[in-house]
């Protein structure tokens, strides 16, 4: 039987495992915010379970503010026919996230609808009615409409 395979796999093995055993640096505490790889205290920290820092991926950040200056530029200037009320509202949505200036829309199509409901002779209409604008006008509110 041939003993340099099983040798050379052996020795490969005790590499590997002492490379491996020599990777983990200890880390000593020397001060409130300072930390080193020599020896200046006992303190050695445990850095296993240390979450790594991972910068955000550029492309991602960037697109997130491009979007957020193109919803403030449009919101600086006056369209035209706009009345001065408008303007305010829409400059001040300009800040909500896209969802809610959508949702915000759709309340301002909702609530006169549901205020007119409100003046309807009959009185379950106007129960129904009730209920659904309290919680549109509150809906309204918790978004900062």
């Amino acid at each position: 039987m041939n003993l340099k395979p099983i040798l050379w796999i052996a020795g490969t093995m005790l590499c590997i495992a002492a490379t491996s055993a020599s990777a983990q640096v200890v880390v000593y505490k020397c001060g409130p915010r300072s930390y080193s790889q020599h020896p200046c205290s006992k303190r050695i920290v445990n850095t296993d379970d240390a979450p790594v820092h991972r910068k955000p991926n550029p492309k991602e950040v960037d697109v997130h503010r491009i979007e957020q200056n193109r919803a403030l530029a449009r919101s600086t200037r006056r369209l035209p026919g706009e009345t001065s009320a408008e303007f305010q509202v829409r400059r001040h949505r300009a800040r909500l996230l896209q969802t809610d200036r959508e949702e915000c829309e759709r309340l301002d199509s909702r609530i006169p609808l549901e205020q007119a409901r409100m003046k309807s002779p009959d009185r379950q209409e106007i129960l129904n009615a009730g209920g659904a604008l309290s919680a549109s006008k509150k809906r309204f509110a918790e978004l900062r409409c």
